[in-house]
């Protein structure tokens, strides 16, 4: 793969880690009443910010002229990759706000304004690959894909700084339950997708066939890998985080350690999405 590529691989994967973190602050912010939660959630706002920023970065040495991505906000009417421009940009700037404003109800607008927008620059996200000319990215497959990112990766990222922060309130051992099962369930979820994506390739047209091909070949090595780090590195270790959960433990090594091989997951899973796609005009 070329180097703008692997910006790409950088730029989703983090971003849509970084929406879904936010997300589940917001949902936990709705819920509770503790003001020692909502300091801390606001704490993990704040931490996600240079997160979005080294995305950014990223995105940057992928469209090659930053000064472009400006130009083409004009196209928002026509063009998922505007919108993605502007959904991205949005989210980043709005997550600034919520990480500092200190009037809760103002906060809360522009936290829910900014988890719009990153749901609606993961979508955004989808779309461009989803209307591309190549099979391996048209379907369903890219949205369980970056969704699943979203809120796998992001559901253990939240956990993790949730527990690097030391912050304690009444209900952190619920948010980091409630957490560490919403990210057990999506990885199931993507994992029964994959052999429906497998099959829908192989019954597609040549270049279809040929990604298809060329997972099952010499790409099958990652694809495991992406898998064996993603069940048996991070949903069991999940599992076994739940477990120590249970015992009122919080299992910080353990969490971390489950959230490394998570991430790992899925960084090879981006770049096999990218290095396995191949054009519709192929034959």
């Amino acid at each position: 793969m070329e180097l703008r590529e692997w910006a790409l691989v950088l730029f989703t994967v983090l971003m849509q880690a970084c929406v879904g973190a936010f997300l589940f602050m917001v949902w936990f912010d709705q819920r509770t009443n503790d003001a020692a939660a909502r300091r801390t959630y606001q704490r993990v706002h704040s931490v996600l910010i240079p997160v979005a920023v080294v995305a950014l970065i990223a995105s940057l040495g992928h469209l090659g002229r930053p000064l472009q991505a400006l130009s083409s906000l004009g196209n928002l009417g026509s063009s998922w990759l505007s919108r993605e421009i502007f959904f991205t940009g949005g989210f980043a700037g709005l997550l600034v706000l919520a990480a500092f404003l200190k009037s809760g109800g103002a906060r809360r607008i522009i936290s829910w304004l900014a988890a719009l927008s990153g749901v609606a620059a993961v979508i955004s996200m989808a779309m461009i690959y989803d209307s591309s000319i190549l099979p391996a990215w048209q379907g369903f497959g890219t949205f369980v894909a970056f969704g699943g990112t979203a809120l796998f990766l992001g559901a253990v990222l939240a956990a993790a700084l949730l527990t690097g922060l030391g912050q304690t309130y009444q209900d952190r051992l619920r948010d980091l339950r409630d957490l560490a099962w919403v990210a057990v369930a999506v990885a199931l979820v993507e994992l029964v997708a994959v052999p429906l994506q497998m099959a829908g390739l192989a019954g597609g047209d040549a270049a279809a066939q040929t990604t298809a091909g060329l997972l099952a070949g010499p790409y099958a090595s990652l694809l495991v890998l992406r898998w064996v780090l993603a069940i048996f590195g991070g949903v069991v270790g999940l599992l076994l985080v739940l477990w120590r959960l249970a015992t009122q433990q919080i299992p910080a090594g353990l969490l971390y350690v489950a959230g490394s091989a998570i991430l790992a997951g899925e960084l090879v899973g981006r770049y096999l999405f990218y290095a396995t796609a191949v054009s519709i005009g192929i034959g």
